[in-house]
């Protein structure tokens, strides 16, 4: 009875993380594109929907500094703009601000700050009673424009100006350059090694974080915005979806088991091709090893692959791919600091 029991658990489990897991379709292309515009994020975190509308699907989210594309403005306030990973989708035009080429040449050249602690408000005045301008998330980006005692004082996209303490940002060069898990492919293997290492250290520090369809930061993430973020974090920049992951980096064989996978490496599930339906990716997990995985389901947990573990997850990967090493080669993965998005 308790095997039968254990059986029917893992089977609802399972059913559960297809029904909350699965990716965006491909999103919703603006119906004509009469602006080529550009902009910068300018709230902590955007909200992109698949229509101009605040019931609409949340489809992606974007960091504050981050560069966007404007496709076309509405005649209310909604903007459709592109994600540097070339997603498109709907905001309110207060999520950004309009730049002309010269304004974002000069954004990139100056001295910026990136927040480096989970949670951070920026104030009006530097001192820690001061009223709130914004909150903060790990991953925004400010503009430097002073020092105040213990405190940055910075200035938003929009021209905002705030405060925000020192401990909870680094200059973003110097953020970008210390990104340890960005290495090449024939790296020693302790560098390697140590790679790996960070980049599972930065998953283990969204545990516990919910679930969030479309989310992309330390305030909820979806499966593949997990994967993103944590990877985005030490200085990679990977395409949005699940369905879209799965084809970047080298691809690693799962077909005989979990042997080929190493720490670090980017796990897909969904429904294998049959000769009636073509394949599916439809959840990515990073792979931690020992047959043990970190993913976002339901919220940011780790779940052990291996059938009779009190963790298993049961379901089957049916593709991996390693990420480590692949960037800025025609893989589908860039660095950072290679982009041509930031600097």
């Amino acid at each position: 009875m308790k095997r039968i029991l254990t059986y029917v658990f893992c089977v609802l489990l399972a059913l559960s993380c297809t029904k909350t897991v699965p990716q965006p379709e491909a999103p919703q292309q603006p119906e004509r594109e009469d602006e080529n515009g550009l902009a910068l994020a300018t709230l902590s975190v955007i909200n992109m929907r698949e229509n101009p509308d605040y019931a609409a699907e949340l489809g992606t989210q974007a960091l504050l500094g981050t560069p966007v594309k404007v496709h076309y403005h509405d005649n209310d306030y909604w903007v459709n703009i592109e994600t540097p990973d070339g997603y498109k989708a709907w905001v309110n035009d207060m999520a950004i601000v309009p730049v002309d080429q010269a304004r974002l040449d000069a954004w990139k050249a100056s001295k910026r700050v990136v927040v480096t602690s989970y949670y951070t408000f920026f104030l009006d005045a530097p001192r820690p009673d001061a009223g709130h301008v914004s909150d903060g998330v790990w991953g925004d980006i400010v503009e430097q424009t002073g020092t105040a005692g213990k405190y940055i004082k910075v200035k938003f996209p929009d021209g905002r100006e705030a405060y925000v303490p020192a401990s909870d940002v680094t200059e973003l060069k110097q953020w970008v350059n210390s990104r340890k898990a960005v290495v090449p492919a024939d790296a020693p293997k302790a560098d390697i090694d140590k790679a790996r290492k960070q980049i599972l250290e930065t998953a283990k520090s969204f545990l516990g974080v919910p679930y969030l369809w479309a989310g992309t930061s330390i305030k909820g993430v979806d499966c593949s915005g997990f994967s993103k973020s944590v990877y985005f974090l030490n200085g990679y920049m990977l395409l949005r979806n699940a369905s879209q992951q799965y084809k970047t980096g080298d691809p690693v064989d799962v077909s005989q088991g979990l042997d080929n996978l190493q720490p670090a490496d980017l796990v897909f599930f969904g429904r294998e091709a049959t000769e009636e339906k073509p394949e599916r990716i439809s959840h990515v997990a990073i792979y931690l090893g020992d047959g043990k995985i970190i993913h976002s389901s339901m919220l940011v947990r780790i779940n052990s692959l291996i059938e009779g573990e009190p963790d298993y997850y049961a379901r089957k990967p049916i593709r991996a791919c390693r990420i480590i090493g692949t960037q800025d080669c025609g893989k589908g993965v860039v660095s950072i600091a290679k982009s041509g998005v930031y600097f």
